[in-house]
Formats: structure tokens, C-alpha cells, sequence
């Protein structure tokens, strides 16, 4: 649990909304690039003056988390540091020409001349403080639950003592966790609840597909790729292969393989290939049409699921030397999905 930070470069004016958008594709391990980008050389190297060994892989710990990808840095920081780190990130990126995204107060700092000042830290200390409380009531939650080797005992315990500290804990979907659903969306965090899959949900949501508002439109795929089998929904997900829109054409595959009709494997094995550096894509985009195209080939048997992984291997190709971490995890994961790991 620490303060995050998210720098990356921007040509425009952002608000939170749409910078919330654009880092969800820049996070959802789909980018192109095969190396960091250039931009942010000097913000690392400007951050790693202000806090020597920030990347150090030594007997010391760095001071704080710092992952570097091929769009963006991530930085992980302890509450105790935060109000400073902050301040320090938001100067550097600021001289640096980069954009700081602060989700814990919905806040965006733009570089020059999209602003005339660096981003404060005004306010970090109050979610400072709300966390120290959060942290309190998970403490709690685990004395209450002492001695229990019920991981479900736990989290219950816990989760009960959240919201006297002003947490509401929220699924990656974008729905409150009460008590209703608690036990579904433990059994799996990417389905939507039974009792929140009624008819008037479904009807908004689909019309929010084609909303004029990037958050609503992700929110609805979203949840809408938690759906139980349904040919509305699965009529709803099918055109969005199609987007330019790598996440959002990911999201729609994965949606669909829930839906579980193997008539749609064709199509999700072609965005696999779309995805592909056999069409200029790479191996970090095609993981999620992958996952989706092997779990819909599965009830058809072995035949159909070595198929599959034949022509993703074949569109992959020989797999490139890699030298970051993330670079390495991502291969280790589609060597599983193709049966190589």
C-alpha cells in the first residue's frame, strides 16, 4: 500500500479523466515500443541524482519503488516519504517536459506550456492520513481474526473495519464491494455479481459504448466483459475487435471468451494476429486476445487449442534478447500461454 505516481510525456493538455484513459492503455502491457521512451531519460536521471541507489538491485533497498516502462515511470512511495517525494517528482518532471498523474487526489500536473508551475503537494497530507487509518483497521481486522487460517476469515474481518476508516473498497471493475457481493467477487474479481446483472444495467451500459466519455465507455466494456453468457452482450463486445484501440479491442476479446460461443474464435484469433509482430505489433499485445482465443478454444478440444498455439507461435517469432524486468515477465507469461514454459 504506498502513494503512486505515474510520469509520462504528453503533447496536450490533459484532464485527470482523459489522463486516467490514456495510462490505462499505457499500463495494459499493450505498448508497441520496444524500449523506454527517450523523453523520460532525464527525469530518471534527474531522480536518481535527488535519491542515489533509486535503482540500485544491491544489498540496500531503494527507497522507494521506480519501475521504469516503455511510456511511463511508476513510482511506489511509502506514506512516510510521500509529501516530499511528491514535491520532488512533480519539480523534476516539470523541468523535464513530462505529466505527473496523482490518482490518490485525482490530480494531473501538466509540464510547460500547458502550465505555468509545477504540481504541489498540497493535500498529499490528508491521504496521508487516511491511509495511517487504513492501515490501522487492517491491523485490526487481523486480530480480530488472529490465529484463523481461513484467508475468507480474514478479509472479512478486515473488510469490516474499512469503512470506519473511510475506505469503500472498489472491484477493477468500477463497483463498490458491500456485503451482497463480497463472496462472488472474491470467487472472481472480473465477473460481474450475479445481482448486478440486471436487465436496466445491461441497457445503460450498452449504450454507453458509444458515449462521448472515454471513462464511461471503458467503464461499460468493462463490465461488460464481467458478463455472464448473454447475446446481447456478446452482440455488444463483437464490433469492438475491430478498434484501433488496442486495450479496448483486448477487453472486448477477453469479454468474449466469457461468453464462451466458439464461433467468435476466428475473429479473436485475428486480432491475435493483428497484435502480432508478424503485423507489426508486438508479443507484450498479443497476451490478452491470446488468453482469450486459448480459454475459447479449450472446450473444443487439444486439436483446436495446439492450432492455436501454432499460429501464435509462427506470428510471434524468434523471441527478442530482453533486458528489463517487465520485458522478461511478459515472455515468461506468453511462453506459458504457448505451451513452451
Amino acid at each position: 500500500m504506498t502513494y503512486d505516481l505515474t510520469v509520462w510525456p504528453v503533447d496536450r493538455a490533459l484532464t485527470f479523466e482523459e489522463a486516467a484513459i490514456e495510462l490505462g492503455r499505457l499500463g495494459g502491457m499493450l505498448s508497441f515500443l520496444r524500449g523506454p521512451d527517450e523523453r523520460l531519460e532525464p527525469f530518471i536521471a534527474a531522480m536518481e541524482e535527488r535519491y542515489p541507489g533509486l535503482r540500485s538491485r544491491g544489498a540496500v533497498p531503494p527507497p522507494f519503488e521506480f519501475d521504469i516502462h516503455p511510456r511511463h515511470a511508476f513510482l511506489g512511495i511509502p506514506w512516510g516519504m510521500a509529501e516530499a517525494v511528491v514535491g520532488d517528482v512533480a519539480e523534476a518532471a516539470y523541468r523535464c517536459g513530462l505529466a505527473v498523474y496523482d490518482p490518490q487526489r485525482k490530480a494531473v500536473g501538466l509540464p510547460a506550456p500547458f502550465t505555468d508551475a509545477p504540481m504541489t503537494a498540497d493535500g498529499v497530507e490528508a491521504h496521508v492520513q487516511k491511509a495511517d487509518a487504513a492501515l490501522a483497521a487492517i491491523q485490526q481486522g487481523g486480530a480480530v481474526a488472529a490465529g484463523s487460517d481461513s484467508p475468507s476469515r480474514v478479509r472479512r474481518a478486515t473488510s469490516r473495519k474499512l469503512p470506519a476508516a473511510g475506505y469503500h473498497e472498489v472491484s477493477p471493475l468500477g463497483f463498490e464491494v458491500t456485503p451482497e457481493v463480497e463472496a462472488e467477487y472474491v470467487a472472481d474479481p472480473l465477473r460481474m455479481p450475479s445481482s448486478l446483472q440486471t436487465r436496466e444495467r445491461k441497457a445503460q451500459l450498452i449504450a454507453d459504448m458509444t458515449s462521448s466519455s472515454p471513462r464511461a465507455r471503458h467503464t461499460a466494456l468493462g463490465q461488460l466483459a464481467g458478463w455472464d453468457p448473454d447475446p446481447e452482450v456478446a452482440s455488444a463486445l463483437r464490433p469492438v475487435l475491430a478498434s484501433e484501440d488496442v486495450f479496448e479491442a483486448g477487453q472486448a476479446a477477453g469479454g468474449l471468451a466469457r461468453q464462451g460461443d466458439i464461433t467468435d474464435l476466428p475473429a479473436v484469433l485475428d486480432l491475435v494476429h493483428r497484435m502480432s509482430p508478424a503485423d507489426g505489433g508486438s508479443a507484450e499485445a498479443m497476451l490478452l486476445p491470446l488468453r482469450a482465443a486459448l480459454a475459447l478454444a479449450t472446450p473444443a478440444g487439444p486439436m483446436v487449442v495446439d492450432g492455436v498455439r501454432a499460429r501464435a507461435r509462427s506470428w510471434r517469432g524468434a523471441p527478442p534478447v530482453r533486458k528489463q524486468a517487465w520485458e522478461r515477465e511478459f515472455d515468461r507469461e506468453l511462453e506459458e500461454l504457448l505451451g513452451d514454459g
